[in-house]
């Protein structure tokens, strides 16, 4: 076996930790990066807010709004088609959300910071005013204590006897008396429990009910009508009609009726995007909800060589002996540190936000009639495109656009939902995947429910309408990401 010493040559990539952060500090979010800063301004003494540059930031949003006021006085009111908008964010998954009109002054008493109630809050209140023994108050507290948000009793009886060393039969009893509280169906143990206290609370009379909640509740959600029908011995028609009062009027997680109200999600868009008078769009950085920082110039003076020795005279730095060398050495190293830490945060969030504007300007410019005519105008574009055009790193792009959000006139929505895939058609070079997901909606929504298209059929009536050939595959691959249900269980029974 010969051994020998070779030369090679070989790139590697090696992230510095300023390269590190910098990238990190891309790829967060606004409220993501003011948690850094503020974090930072707690653990670097050398940082401070500068609030000279924070009062020109407002003074500069001030007068983007008037000038906005004045724009908008002088054009009509764009016209937004609210049902088009609505399924849009419907079908990218945004939490729900309600309509208010704009105001300029948000400084509203609603706006305020106020306690809101839980779901175990809104159980207890109701105990309360139940029950008079200590013990029974006890046992009800236990047990709202171990309700999920969907109003679910999450341990067994048996395990909450032997925790407390309290008889099942009391326990049960308890449990009973906080299923009879608002809202209905809570406290229960399983789905056909949940749906069987809801029957008795809302008074339904009919046994078909109580037997499809107790014997046939898998039958029901994959749409078994016949079977269900052919059990009970009634006409499908009437299982139909039963499946869609359920739907109606039963809720299955009847929990967050009161535990949504008491989550709060905040939204704030990275850049705000207006529409001049003259057609074009205005593109604006949000740097009022980040605190703007700047390095203490006091400690500054340390690391300059010319004032050092003023400052370090000044602030009773003696250098007659090595100890106090060394103290002033390591001084200086501490501050040289901090200021390097400071300058590199600095920097990083600058070459950030002027990033994301470049890749926005860039988005805006390609997707204005998107933004004029609406969702069915969204153009296909890839992340390598809009690096290519700016020059820079598809990577770069993903990051900058990652959990980023950018308010338009036509709502609130992520950056990144302005890129969509393609495909090629006779009628254009190649239309948008967005697009043809609007289009298959359309067709299910105006189809005959009696008859319902297969995914097939659509992909044939997406050729001869729109030249739009894709295979079924596809059209059922969007159908499931518009979470609309296969054709077999969209039909629909005559008399």
């Amino acid at each position: 076996m010969k051994h020998e010493l070779l030369l090679k040559q070989k790139q590697k990539l090696i992230l510095t930790p300023q390269l590190y952060q910098s990238i990190n500090i891309l790829q967060l979010n606004l409220i993501e990066l003011r948690k850094i800063i503020n974090q930072e301004l707690i653990e670097n003494p050398l940082l401070e807010i500068n609030q000279q540059k924070s009062q020109e930031v407002d003074k500069i949003k001030k007068e983007e709004e008037n000038n906005y006021c004045i724009e908008d006085k002088n054009k009509n009111q764009e016209k937004i088609n609210i049902s088009d908008y609505l399924s849009y964010l419907k079908e990218k998954e945004y939490p729900p959300f309600s309509f208010r009109p704009k105001s300029r002054k948000e400084n509203r008493i609603e706006n305020i910071l106020s306690y809101k109630e839980s779901l175990q809050d809104y159980l207890l209140a109701q105990l309360g005013t139940t029950t008079t023994n200590s013990l029974d108050y006890k046992i009800g507290e236990y047990i709202i204590g171990n309700i999920d948000e969907n109003g679910y009793l999450n341990v067994s009886l048996e395990l909450i006897s032997k925790d407390i060393n309290i008889e099942k039969d009391k326990i049960f009893k308890i449990l009973q008396l906080i299923q009879s509280f608002d809202p209905p169906g809570i406290g229960a143990r399983s789905l056909e429990e949940c749906l069987l206290i809801q029957e008795k609370f809302l008074g339904y009379n009919n046994t078909n009910i109580n037997k499809i909640i107790k014997y046939f509740l898998p039958d029901l959600a994959r749409k078994a009508f016949k079977k269900i029908a052919k059990e009970l011995n009634v006409s499908i028609i009437e299982i139909q009609n039963l499946a869609d009062v359920i739907k109606k009027n039963f809720d299955p997680k009847p929990g967050r009726q009161i535990a949504s109200l008491s989550e709060t999600k905040y939204i704030m868009p990275d850049l705000i995007v207006r529409k001049k008078a003259n057609g074009e769009y205005r593109i604006l950085q949000n740097d009022t909800f980040l605190p703007q920082i700047k390095i203490n110039y006091q400690y500054r003076k340390i690391l300059d060589r010319n004032a050092e020795s003023f400052f370090i005279e000044k602030n009773c730095f003696i250098m007659e002996n090595k100890n106090s060398k060394q103290k002033t050495k390591d001084t200086i190293e501490y501050i040289e540190k901090k200021v390097n830490s400071a300058n590199l945060l600095i920097k990083s969030i600058e070459q950030r936000k002027k990033t994301i504007y470049r890749i926005a300007e860039a988005l805006i410019s390609y997707q204005k009639d998107f933004l004029d005519k609406g969702i069915l105008f969204l153009k296909p574009l890839t992340l390598k495109e809009v690096a290519d055009r700016l020059e820079i790193h598809e990577s770069t792009v993903s990051r900058a656009i990652h959990n980023k959000n950018i308010q338009t006139p036509r709502g609130l929505i992520r950056m990144k939902y302005l890129f969509s895939k393609g495909i090629d058609n006779k009628n254009e070079n190649n239309i948008s995947s967005d697009k043809i997901k609007k289009m298959i909606k359309n067709l299910v929504e105006t189809e005959n429910h009696l008859k319902p298209w297969s995914d097939q059929k659509i992909a044939d009536l997406l050729y001869l309408k729109e030249k739009i050939s894709i295979a079924r595959r596809t059209v059922a691959k969007y159908r499931e990401a518009l979470k609309i249900l296969p054709s077999n269980l969209r039909k629909r029974f005559s008399q």
